[in-house]
C-alpha cells in the first residue's frame, strides 16, 4: 500500500509539482449577443443595502442585509474583490457597498452549469451547444469557444490557466480559450471517465474513473502533463484556495475532515458531523463556517483552522433556508431567506467574537500513523469481554496475526473499533454465563475485528490450534456476523456432547427421500422453503447437515423470524437443536427461555414439580 496515497492528497498532490503556469492572457472581444442580454436592474424594493434590517439590529452591525432583485438565486462566487450572485438565467455582481454593478441575462444557467470565475471574469459552459462563453468582470461577453469534439460528461473550465478540459470517450484533452488549440492530456481507453473539478489554481484535475471490474475511484492528475498524483475512493468533497485545502472523505463509516497546506502536515477537524448543521470551508479566511438552521432562525459559527478554536458566533432570527455561503477574504456572505424573500447577508466575524477555549482540531491519523491512545482505550474494552463473556476479542495489529487462509486489513480507526465493540457486547450478553467459554473446551472463541476481508466478505470462520476464529469486517452487521460464526462452534460442541445431533436421529426430521448435497452446489426444491412443507431455512441449508443446524440456530436468534419456524418440520428441527444445546451445556433444569428458543411453540424451560 502506498504511503496513504502519498500522505494525503494535498500534502502530496503538489509536493514537487512545478508545472509552469500559462498566463490567462487577454481574449479578443467578439460581437455576439446570441446568449447575452443586458437588462436594467429591477429591485424588489427601493435601495439595496438595508440599514434597518432585523439582522443588523440583532447583531449590532456584525451582519448587514442586501436586497436582491427578483429571481431564483442559488450560488455565490467571487471575481477578484467583487461578489458574484448566480441565479437561474442570471448573474449579478456586487462591488463594495455601492450596490449592484450590473445584471446580465446569460441564457440557461442552472445549479448544474459548469462555471469558473477569476479576476479576469467569468466563463460558463452550455452543454446543448458545447459552447464555453467568457464574460468580463462587468459580465459583458468577450468571446465564445465551441469544443471541437463530442464531449462526454461536463468539461472543467480553468480561467487562471486559460484552458478547458474535456473527455472525448477515449482521451482527456485541454483546449486553450484564446487560441482554440487543443492538446492531448492523457489517454483513458477501455475506461469510463468523468471529469469532476480542478484544484490548486487549476494545477490539479480530478476524474471519476470506472475500471473494467466496475470499481469507481477518483484520480488526481496534473493539468499540465496528465501525470497521475494519486487516487482515492473515499473523498466526496475537496476545496482548495491557493496552497490550502480542505477534504472530506469516508474512511469506512468514519467521516474525516482533513485540512492543511501543500508544505505542511495534514490535520483533522474534529467537529462531530450533525444532521441539523452544515460545515462550509472558507479557506480564504483559513476557517470553516458551521451553519445550523433552528426553529428560530439561523446560527452561524466560525472556526479558525489556524488555532482550532471557535472564534465567532451569530444568530439571525427569522432567517431560513441558506442556499450558499462564500468568503471574499474579508467577509462571509450568506444567501438565505428572510420574510420569504431571498436576501444576501454579509457577516463581519470580527464584530461577533465568542470565547470558546475548546480546540476542535487534532492530528491526522492514518494506518501508518494510528491513534494509538484511542486504540489502547478500545483494547481495554476488548480485554474486558474475555473476563465477562469468555471470548477473546482482537483489534488493530492483534487482529491480523492469525487470519487463516484469508487476507485481511487491520482497522486503525478507534471510532470504528469502538462502534464494533458496542454492537458486539449486547450479543455476547445474550448467552448464559460461561456458555461461550464452554463452547470451545480446549481453546477459545477468538473474534477479530478488522477493516476488510478479501473478497469483500462480511465475516469468515476457521479453526486453528484448538481455537474457533471469527473474523468480522467493519462493514458487517457485527451482531449477526458473530452469531453466524459462533453457530459452527456451538454445533461442534453439541455434536460431541449430545445424542440429539446423531445423524440417525436428525435425518428422519427431513422430508422423505431427501439427501444433503454434501456440496455448496445445491439444486434446491422450492416446496421445502415455503409454506406448510417448509423444512429448511434457505437453499444453503440443504448443502450439509451441519449447515442445516447452524442456519437454524442463526435464524432462531434473529428478530421477526416467527414465520420461518411455523411449519411442523421446522418446529421439530428447532426443538432438536434447542434440546441438544440444553443437554450439551447442562441446561436441562434451567427455568429460563434462551434467545434461540424464542420461536418454539412448546417451551423447554424446566418446571419444578
Amino acid at each position: 500500500m502506498k504511503k496513504f496515497w502519498i500522505i494525503l492528497l494535498a500534502a502530496l498532490l503538489l509536493a514537487g509539482c512545478s508545472g509552469k503556469l500559462q498566463n490567462p492572457g487577454t481574449t479578443e472581444t467578439t460581437q455576439s449577443t446570441a446568449n447575452t442580454q443586458t437588462t436594467e436592474p429591477k429591485p424588489t424594493e427601493p435601495g439595496l443595502y438595508a440599514p434597518d434590517s432585523a439582522a443588523e439590529q440583532q447583531t449590532g452591525g456584525a451582519v448587514r442585509a442586501y436586497t436582491l432583485y427578483e429571481g431564483n438565486w442559488f450560488g455565490l462566487s467571487t471575481i477578484g474583490t467583487d461578489l458574484l450572485v448566480i441565479g437561474e438565467n442570471a448573474m449579478l455582481t456586487l462591488r463594495g457597498e455601492e450596490g449592484w454593478a450590473v445584471r446580465v441575462h446569460v441564457g440557461a444557467l442552472s445549479m448544474d452549469t459548469e462555471m469558473d470565475t477569476y479576476t479576469s471574469g467569468v466563463a460558463y459552459y452550455a452543454p446543448e451547444t458545447r459552447i464555453v462563453t467568457v464574460l468580463s468582470p462587468e459580465l459583458q461577453q468577450l468571446s465564445e469557444l465551441e469544443l471541437p469534439e463530442t464531449v462526454v460528461g461536463t468539461p472543467v473550465i480553468s480561467l487562471i490557466r486559460n484552458e478547458v478540459y474535456y473527455f472525448t470517450g477515449a482521451e482527456i484533452r485541454a483546449i486553450n480559450l484564446t487560441t482554440g488549440i487543443s492538446r492531448l492530456l492523457r489517454q483513458q481507453e477501455s475506461m469510463e471517465a468523468l471529469l469532476s473539478d480542478d484544484y490548486f489554481d487549476g494545477n490539479v484535475l480530478s476524474c471519476q474513473v470506472k475500471d473494467a471490474t466496475g470499481t469507481v475511484r477518483t484520480e488526481y492528475f496534473s493539468s499540465e502533463t496528465g501525470q497521475t498524483y494519486s487516487q482515492d475512493q473515499g473523498i466526496f468533497e475537496m476545496q482548495t484556495a491557493k496552497d490550502r485545502y480542505f477534504i472530506r472523505r469516508m474512511d469506512i463509516q468514519v467521516q474525516q475532515m482533513i485540512f492543511g497546506t501543500r508544505s505542511g502536515e495534514p490535520k483533522s477537524l474534529l467537529i462531530p458531523p450533525s444532521e441539523d448543521s452544515e460545515l462550509v470551508p472558507v479557506l480564504e479566511m483559513n476557517g470553516v463556517v458551521s451553519c445550523r438552521e433552528t426553529a428560530a432562525g439561523l446560527e452561524l459559527s466560525f472556526y479558525s483552522l489556524a488555532t482550532g478554536k471557535r472564534t465567532a458566533w451569530v444568530s439571525l432570527a427569522g432567517v431560513m433556508c441558506p442556499a450558499a455561503i462564500r468568503c471574499d477574504g474579508a467577509y462571509i456572505w450568506i444567501l438565505a431567506e428572510e420574510g420569504g424573500k431571498q436576501t444576501l447577508f454579509r457577516w463581519d466575524i470580527a464584530k461577533s467574537p465568542v470565547q470558546d477555549e475548546t480546540v476542535y482540531t487534532g492530528p491526522f491519523y492514518s494506518p501508518q500513523n494510528p491513534d494509538t491512545k484511542g486504540l489502547q482505550e478500545c483494547q481495554k474494552v476488548a480485554d474486558s469481554y474475555k473476563t465477562e463473556y469468555g471470548v477473546k476479542v482482537n483489534i488493530w495489529k492483534n487482529a491480523v496475526k492469525v487470519t487463516g487462509d484469508y487476507t485481511v486489513v487491520a482497522e486503525h480507526q478507534p471510532q470504528t473499533v469502538q462502534e464494533m465493540l458496542e454492537k458486539l457486547q449486547p450479543t455476547l450478553a445474550k448467552f448464559p454465563d460461561k456458555f461461550l467459554q464452554k463452547t470451545v473446551e480446549a481453546g477459545w472463541i477468538q473474534v477479530s475485528l478488522v477493516r476488510s476481508i478479501e473478497g469483500d466478505r462480511d465475516w469468515a470462520h476457521f479453526w486453528k490450534d484448538g481455537d474457533c476464529w471469527i473474523l468480522i469486517s467493519a462493514k458487517a452487521d457485527v451482531a449477526n456476523a458473530f452469531i453466524r460464526g459462533v453457530a459452527y462452534a456451538i454445533d461442534s460442541h453439541v455434536l460431541g456432547n449430545s445424542r440429539d445431533f446423531d445423524f440417525d436421529r436428525w435425518n428422519p426430521l427431513n422430508p422423505k427421500g431427501f439427501a444433503y448435497a454434501n456440496s455448496y452446489e445445491v439444486q434446491p426444491k422450492q416446496e421445502y422453503l415455503q409454506g406448510s412443507t417448509r423444512a429448511f431455512t434457505d437453499a444453503m441449508a440443504m448443502s450439509f447437515i451441519h449447515e442445516d443446524r447452524c442456519r437454524i440456530f442463526y435464524n432462531a436468534m434473529l428478530k421477526d423470524n416467527a414465520e420461518m419456524f411455523k411449519a411442523s418440520a421446522m418446529q421439530a428441527k428447532l426443538k432438536r437443536v434447542c434440546m441438544g444445546i440444553r443437554e450439551a451445556y447442562g441446561l436441562q433444569k434451567s427455568e429460563k427461555t434462551y434467545p434461540w428458543e424464542q420461536y418454539l411453540t412448546t417451551s423447554l424451560a424446566y418446571v419444578k414439580k
